[in-house]
């Protein structure tokens, strides 16, 4: 019988003998005293009242111990928490990047996603797919797949299961939205411009009730971001990026991934057609009143927009943004070091080119020290590198995006090229 019990008990105990003859075995630090007669071995010839003995000590026993061993099997280990650089080495081999094409075949828009099983299922978000007949799907490791089918779809919720035909790939565990809580950290990953694989860490700071929930966060994401996963700092995905309010500062928000648990169990494939929805054509833009219109743009802006804004950097102050540009329709935080050091604003690109424009304005010079433009729609790196030169560095990113360096007019010049040879946005600072 001895043995029997140590057999359950397994490792998590110590012998200890009392005064009494009694052994005292400790069990998730609580001593439990069990009398040395209570662990002898049953005799190999025991008659049936004997018999009868054991099982009432058997008994006994169990009432002792049962309280302990339930409490010790049902307390779970505390879950290792993991740094961001773990979280993105364990979670950036699984997130994809979904690009999608226009009614013309050209692929235009792009948004994020990632891997819930190693044959190729794909969680997003809805609307990155829903105006579109086809797409194609770009992993971490580079391999691109198409076609790409749908399994199941949440329109109200904003929910994507897709599927390309796919063996042993990387994929993320699934947690419990319900289980977070405002004030924990946590971590998003996506393509935000197409910069792929690109990690940002805030907090929730906010459950919002729509007519479904939504989890609020500071973690920052923009336009591409979309679709992909929010992280636990055990690594577990507890939401879907669904959008960011651009005129708030880090007000983003994700769909909680206990809404598509229903999804998960469909395996029919069908095509992106199925589910195609015609994008809603924008009404006839409205002159602006008097009092919000932009100024006119000088021909030196609208002529070489990157070399006009960037001869201004260390000149201009906010105001003197406002009188080329006209007012801003976003703001963020600049950060180095982790400290705030600077107003980034976003204004519309004076030309079509660039969708826009963002001016990093330093708190303590007030001057602008950083400029960011972003194309309207992915620009070749070819022709921009024909245009500039090859007078650069070049370093490899963990995403796999390569970064080309330049001296530019007495400043530098970045260019962030992804795996499709395509640009999205340049800095200058």
């Amino acid at each position: 019988m001895r043995e029997y019990f140590f057999q359950h008990l397994g490792s998590d105990w110590r012998r200890v003998s009392g005064p009494t003859g009694a052994w005292s075995l400790r069990v998730d630090a609580k001593r439990i005293k069990l009398p040395i007669n209570w662990c002898a071995p049953l005799p190999r010839d025991a008659s049936s009242r004997g018999g009868l003995m054991s099982k009432s000590l058997l008994a006994a026993l169990f009432a002792v111990l049962f309280p302990v061993l339930s409490q010790a099997q049902s307390s779970e280990t505390p879950a290792v928490e993991l740094d961001a650089q773990d979280i993105y080495k364990m979670a950036s081999p699984s997130v994809v990047k979904i690009e999608t094409c226009d009614d013309d075949g050209n692929f235009t828009k792009s948004g994020s996603g990632f891997l819930v099983n190693s044959d190729g299922r794909i969680l997003t978000a809805f609307h990155v797919i829903a105006h579109t007949k086809r797409a194609k799907v770009t992993l971490a490791n580079h391999d691109v797949y198409d076609p790409v089918y749908v399994l199941d779809v949440d329109r109200a919720r904003d929910i994507a299961f897709l599927k390309i035909k796919a063996v042993n790939l990387p994929y993320l565990k699934l947690g419990r939205s319900a289980s977070v809580q405002v004030g924990n950290k946590l971590f998003a990953i996506g393509n935000p411009f197409g910069l792929e694989n690109t990690l940002s860490e805030g907090l929730l700071s906010g459950i919002r009730q729509v007519d479904y929930k939504l989890f609020q966060l500071s973690a920052p994401v923009s336009p591409g971001s979309s679709g992909g996963p929010v992280l636990t700092t055990q690594g577990e995905v507890i939401g879907i990026v669904q959008a960011q309010f651009e005129e708030g500062q880090n007000l983003n928000f994700a769909i909680p991934i206990d809404y598509a648990a229903v999804l998960l169990e469909a395996r029919e494939l069908r095509s992106l057609a199925d589910y195609y929805t015609p994008e809603p054509k924008q009404p006839p833009q409205q002159p602006p009143k008097q009092e919000e219109s932009a100024v006119k743009p000088t021909a030196s802006i609208e002529y070489d927009t990157i070399s006009y804004v960037a001869s201004k950097i260390g000149l201009w102050t906010k105001e003197d943004a406002e009188a080329e540009l006209g007012k801003p329709f976003g703001r963020r935080d600049g950060i180095a070091g982790g400290v705030v050091c600077c107003d980034i604003f976003r204004y519309y690109s004076p030309t079509n080119t660039f969708s826009s424009i963002e001016l990093s304005i330093h708190r303590g010079s007030k001057k602008v020290v950083a400029v960011y433009f972003y194309y309207s729609a992915p620009a070749s790196w070819k022709n921009i590198e024909q245009t500039l030169g090859r007078d650069y560095s070049r370093t490899k990113l963990p995403g796999g995006q390569l970064d080309y360096l330049y001296n530019y007019q007495g400043h530098q010049l970045s260019i962030m090229v992804d795996s499709a040879n395509t640009v999205h946005s340049v800095a200058i600072w």
